[in-house]
């Protein structure tokens, strides 16, 4: 009887230890990873400023063309269309869509993760975003949502139907630690 309690002890202590592991256990991604926009809002570069914070070596370009992918060893796609970040960039909403479908064409091929992410929250949801999650979740592996993004469980119910893992956090700023862990940083 005391082995078995001795056992359990260890157990316990073993699956203790391996949850505080999980992180640095946890590595599915790697660098250099590629930021692009899907929408042309300013969360692309965000996630470009967090990947640096949670050091992942990255290269970022908002309007970036399928050819842009060599040399990347995952792709990060910034959900969230602004209509005046598009303008800006000189893009319309069919040109983006091509593009991002281009992209991921491409990703595909080339046998590139890719890690779908929204973190501009409610603000940056609407018709188009929701459109370009549509087009991006088949081919992700991971998503990182902002939790007021998802209120009405739209990213838990496109994630769900294609299979991807989806980390919901509360703030922008969280999706740092969720990078380093990611790439085992």
């Amino acid at each position: 009887m005391k082995q078995f309690h001795i056992a359990v002890l260890v157990l316990g202590i073993l699956l203790f230890a391996g949850a505080a592991a999980v992180p640095a256990l946890a590595a599915q991604f790697e660098a250099p990873a590629f930021i692009t926009s899907a929408g042309q809002s300013p969360g692309a570069l965000m996630v470009r400023v967090l990947a640096d914070q949670a050091g992942v070596a990255n290269v970022f370009d908002a309007t970036a063309a399928a050819d842009a992918l060599a040399g990347a060893k995952s792709f990060i796609l910034v959900i969230g269309a602004s209509m005046k970040g598009l303008g800006a960039a000189g893009i319309d909403v069919p040109e983006e869509f091509a593009r991002v479908e281009s992209l991921l064409a491409k990703a595909k091929e080339l046998g590139i993760p890719v890690i779908a992410m929204h973190v501009e929250g409610s603000p940056r949801r609407g018709s188009t975003s929701d459109e370009l999650t549509q087009l991006i979740m088949p081919y992700a592996s991971y998503a990182i949502v902002r939790a007021d993004g998802n209120d009405d469980g739209f990213f838990s119910q496109v994630a769900g139907q294609h299979g991807v893992t989806l980390e919901v956090i509360e703030k922008t700023a969280d999706a740092a630690a969720v990078l380093r862990a990611l790439y085992g940083n």
